[in-house]
């Protein structure tokens, strides 16, 4: 492991765990695995693999997708630095349908659902916890999709855009998705993806260079 690693830091980054008090964050410590490599364009988890819990991300970037009944892949997200993936797995054993594959070189820490049942088993306070902060979570889900829902293609680009900007912050953003992929992301098609961002970009509001884009 890196010396300037820290696994509490690391597990403190997982959106499930973050309002945790620390000295419950610190029970999960010991349950949990560290710094597994994944090379670019590796699978880090599929379907069946026999590999449950979940993943927060230490380094890289991978993305999430699914395939639909023609065998298309349909990408479902990104996972950067600090973002988890697998939460749900942690409480059903319901094997994986999604794939996770690194888009870079990548660096993941892990936690079991056995591991985690038995801690929650062992720590009513924990429990507690996370379930009051999934009542709040489903509130936010809730209020996210009706709003994704009302947008027009464009809007949606411009919400992912300032999402995006919120997440990495600053002005000038980086798409870590082909364009395409990020397009199927968003629910639209490719074409409608690159001309709803020539359009913003001809509104003045975004400017365009590759992959970079600079809200304005």
């Amino acid at each position: 492991m890196q010396k300037n690693h820290s696994p509490l830091a690391c597990l403190s980054k997982a959106e499930i765990f973050r309002n945790l008090p620390v000295e419950l964050r610190e029970k999960l410590v010991p349950i949990s695995a560290h710094q597994e490599f994944f090379p670019k364009g590796s699978l880090i988890r599929q379907p069946f693999d026999g590999k449950d819990g979940m993943l927060v991300m230490d380094k890289g970037h991978a993305k999430v997708y699914s395939l639909n009944e023609d065998g298309k892949e349909v990408v479902l997200g990104t996972l950067n630095k600090g973002d988890s993936e697998g939460q749900e797995h942690l409480f059903s054993d319901q094997s994986r349908e999604n794939y996770v594959q690194a888009t870079t070189d990548t660096w993941v820490c892990s936690m079991t659902r056995k591991d985690f049942q038995k801690l929650l088993h062992e720590t009513p306070d924990l429990a507690l916890n996370l379930l009051n902060d999934f009542g709040q979570r489903l509130i936010t889900v809730e209020q996210n999709t009706v709003r994704r829902n009302s947008m027009d293609a464009k809007e949606r680009i411009m919400a992912h855009l300032e999402d995006l900007e919120k997440k990495q912050g600053t002005m000038t953003v980086t798409l870590q998705l082909k364009k395409k992929d990020l397009a199927s992301y968003l629910g639209i098609t490719p074409e409608t993806f690159s001309r709803k961002l020539k359009e913003l970009e001809k509104d003045g509001r975004i400017q365009v260079k590759g992959k970079k884009i600079t809200l304005l």
